[in-house]
């Protein structure tokens, strides 16, 4: 299993009327996949209540894959994938 991150956001409008993404909730899980830690986390927060407008999942480097690249140049996590909240899965 490996560690994400699935974080949720609200699409909001700043005074000057520029929209920006803002961020409701987050949640670290373990899954198999990208897309079963979203399920997860859709379970563990009030999806009715947070209306969110997309959603992030970011798989999270574990211990054991941080000492392998150890001595090498760093490389950001892997975002999986931010969907618009119409396209996320229904629970």
């Amino acid at each position: 299993m490996k560690s994400y991150r699935v974080s949720f956001y609200k699409y909001l409008c700043n005074s000057d009327g520029h929209s920006f993404k803002c961020l409701q909730r987050q949640v670290d899980v373990q899954s198999d996949g990208p897309s079963h830690a979203l399920v997860l986390a859709e379970r563990l927060v009030d999806n009715e209540r947070l209306n969110a407008d997309c959603v992030e999942v970011m798989h999270l480097a574990s211990h054991h894959e941080f000492e392998h690249s150890a001595g090498h140049s760093p490389v950001p996590a892997n975002t999986h994938g931010i969907a618009p909240r119409d396209e996320m899965t229904a629970t």
